[in-house]
């Protein structure tokens, strides 16, 4: 083949089939290469996983990447990953990949009693009471709950309708919260039938209920709605 300027030669046809040879100098011989082969020092693809590896400068410093509008995958092998400006999720979720991970704020100054500034859980669904008469038994009643649990805050409310007391008296106990707390917890709520208020209290993971008046809070046909807030 004559010697030819670049600009002289046919273009090849796109996209390359990777078996197209180059020349290239090695230890002082000119040799040719596979364009498949031909990997320049700081980028090349591991041929195990397919990932393309970028060399970069010192730990230290910082690397740049900047891609067109691509589906992409970017992990550092060494480190956590760092952002600067704000970042948006256009469509789906920031998913959690470890239990106890999540959103840390040490970058704000704690009060002096701070324990803790991870913020590594938010949950959210529904319980059913389980609900029993201090004194006597209630025959029959219906119950539903719903809760949101956020870090260890867990606000439970539930509904409970008593629709034939029995020999239920004195106060109620609710059970089956969906997290067991870790210290007491005030509660309180309302009789959406005689709009009486209720009181009571967690413990020991039992809530204790009563009228405002200390009193047994039902009666057959009548329905409380109650909240709790408490921490786990």
């Amino acid at each position: 083949m004559s010697n030819s300027k670049i600009s002289a030669l046919t273009s090849a046809t796109t996209p390359l089939a990777g078996t197209e040879v180059l020349p290239i100098v090695q230890s002082g011989a000119t040799v040719k290469v596979a364009n498949n082969d031909l990997r320049p020092k700081q980028i090349q693809s591991n041929a195990t996983s397919g990932i393309l590896q970028i060399a970069g400068p010192a730990a230290a410093s910082t690397r740049i990447m900047t891609t067109p509008d691509a589906n992409f995958t970017a992990a550092r092998t060494d480190a956590a990953q760092s952002f600067t400006g704000d970042q948006t999720l256009s469509t789906g979720n920031l998913v959690q990949g470890t239990a106890a991970k999540g959103i840390n704020f040490t970058a704000n100054t704690p009060a002096s009693g701070m324990t803790s500034q991870l913020l590594n859980w938010y949950e959210e669904g529904t319980w059913t009471p389980t609900v029993a008469a201090g004194v006597g038994a209630i025959t029959t009643y219906t119950s539903s709950g719903k809760y949101t649990r956020i870090g260890r805050q867990v606000t439970a409310t539930f509904i409970v309708a008593v629709t034939n007391n029995g020999t239920g008296a004195s106060y109620l106990t609710v059970t089956g919260q969906p997290f067991t707390a870790s210290g007491n917890a005030s509660l309180y709520g309302y009789n959406q039938s005689s709009g009486a208020s209720v009181t009571g209290f967690l413990t020991g993971g039992t809530m204790y209920l009563y009228n405002y008046a200390g009193l047994y809070p039902v009666a057959t046909g009548q329905t409380l709605n109650c909240t709790v807030v408490y921490f786990i």
